[in-house]
């Protein structure tokens, strides 16, 4: 994991930024953990079906930020499992 002293205010444009907390006053949004199924039953089940119903999408930036160890014996997935 890196480190920074920088913001993320400073990093990144506010309009990108949701700050997740169980004080938040906005407990209007539903959230869909739709990838859990897509890495090994079907691809890109998830992104479809949120298009057919106009919904919007989002990742989690796990390829920008997240670094892996070379290790030939450990697999490496961008999709997260149930128990992550």
């Amino acid at each position: 994991m890196d480190t920074t002293p920088e913001s993320y205010l400073d990093l990144f444009p506010l309009e990108a930024i949701v700050y997740l907390t169980p004080d938040s006053e906005n407990g209007n949004k539903v959230y869909v953990l739709g990838g859990l199924v897509d890495e090994s039953i079907h691809k890109q089940l998830t992104l479809r079906r949120a298009r057919e119903q106009h919904l919007q999408t989002a990742r989690l930036p796990i390829r920008e930020y997240m670094v892996r160890a070379p290790n030939a014996r450990n697999y490496h997935s961008e999709t997260l499992a149930i128990n992550q």
